[in-house]
């Protein structure tokens, strides 16, 4: 009993506390986003870590950095096949503006809007399970997206946030083949994606 008095006291603190967050010029934060790093905006730091920062009240500047990298490898199927072994880096740098439209107690929602950009690269070596040849591809992108969302002050300087993105995204790069000692470079095939659908995120914003 004592334990769920406790309990009670402690909740109700933080309730009273969250219900008198508001943001005001000069308040920063530190964003953690779990998201891909396809996913660009005003929340699209990616999977890394962001940076937001009010320029007055109800206006913020968000900066992230994302960030990702795999690592596999495929037995050959045979004794005479050399292992296929795939390694890849991506890198995005995302800034953007929030604009807090509403609040109702410890909840705030927000939009935004934001552009990426992304350099990534990737190596197979061996592919095909073919001994000594490599493809390396090398890629660059830019993107641009719109934000919704909501964020709900569990304390006055901890949130969770929850938001959808609409966005664009355009890319192209290199490619270098390397086959028994001969190397050839072309142009990687250039992509563009407009998202029609929305791309979801979640994040933890520490306030200080």
């Amino acid at each position: 009993m004592k334990r769920l008095v406790a309990l009670l006291v402690v909740a109700g603190m933080a309730a009273v506390s969250a219900s008198a967050q508001k943001t005001k010029q000069g308040d920063r934060a530190w964003l953690f986003t779990l998201n891909g790093l396809s996913n660009l905006g005003v929340g699209g730091y990616n999977g890394g870590l962001g940076l937001l920062y009010y320029l007055s009240d109800d206006m913020g500047l968000t900066v992230g950095l994302g960030f990702g990298t795999t690592s596999t490898t495929e037995k050959a199927p045979t004794s005479g096949g050399a292992d296929e072994k795939t390694s890849a880096l991506n890198l995005t740098l995302s800034p953007g503006l929030r604009f807090n439209l509403a609040s109702s107690g410890p909840i705030v929602g927000y939009a935004g809007v934001g552009i990426s950009f992304g350099m990534g690269s990737e190596t197979v070596e061996n592919p095909q399970h073919v001994s000594g040849s490599k493809v390396e591809v090398s890629t660059t992108t830019f993107g641009a997206a719109v934000t919704v969302g909501a964020e709900w002050f569990a304390w006055s300087n901890v949130s969770l946030g929850a938001s959808y993105s609409l966005g664009f995204s355009t890319s192209s790069g290199k490619q270098k083949v390397t086959t028994g000692g001969q190397t050839t470079e072309t142009d990687a095939p250039s992509v563009t994606n407009i998202s029609t659908a929305p791309s979801g995120s979640f994040t933890l914003s520490i306030y200080w």
